[in-house]
């Protein structure tokens, strides 16, 4: 099965300092081992491998964090800080019935492979995990104050993330 985000992403790239970071950066997660569940009462999309001890790890999570809908990046940053296992991610997602390209989103991958998504089920994803604890901190206690716009597409702070790397001027 062909990957819709990953080919959306390619093909935008010239679109925005996002889009090209994400092309630049970004990985796309295996489409065939993504599967969608319930997981504590939540319908979330994960990876297949997951073990019990795993999903057990992903449902505490739930139960502590209570992700919200339509809260995609704070959800993926409360899971990061929750447990350091979830390595926040951050991208590109679609839905194989919809053409629609794809839409920016944040997940999480469990010790950096295994894709757990609490927010909204997605059968595609393409996107880069940012692994600086440093930033993630910031965003994350950003967010919890002000509301979380994301790191790499964050446009309320001027997309600081891209330009900080090159992608963004101004």
């Amino acid at each position: 099965m062909e990957n819709s985000a990953t080919e959306y992403v390619h093909a935008s790239r010239d679109l925005s300092p996002v889009h090209s970071y994400i092309a630049d950066h970004g990985e796309a997660v295996d489409s065939s081992t993504i599967i969608q569940e319930t997981i504590a009462g939540r319908s979330v999309a994960v990876t297949n491998a997951l073990t019990e001890d795993e999903r057990e790890l992903v449902a505490d999570a739930i139960r502590a964090t209570d992700p919200q809908m339509k809260a995609c990046f704070a959800n993926a940053l409360q899971m990061w800080a929750y447990d350091s296992r979830f390595k926040y991610a951050e991208g590109f997602a679609a839905v194989s019935d919809l053409d629609i390209g794809a839409i920016e989103h944040g997940w999480c991958l469990l010790d950096g492979s295994k894709l757990v998504d609490v927010t909204q089920p997605f059968d595609h994803y393409h996107g880069a995990v940012i692994t600086d604890d440093e930033t993630l901190q910031r965003y994350y206690e950003y967010g919890r104050e002000r509301g979380s716009w994301g790191i790499v597409g964050n446009h309320l702070n001027q997309f600081q993330f891209l330009r900080n790397r090159g992608y963004a001027y101004g």
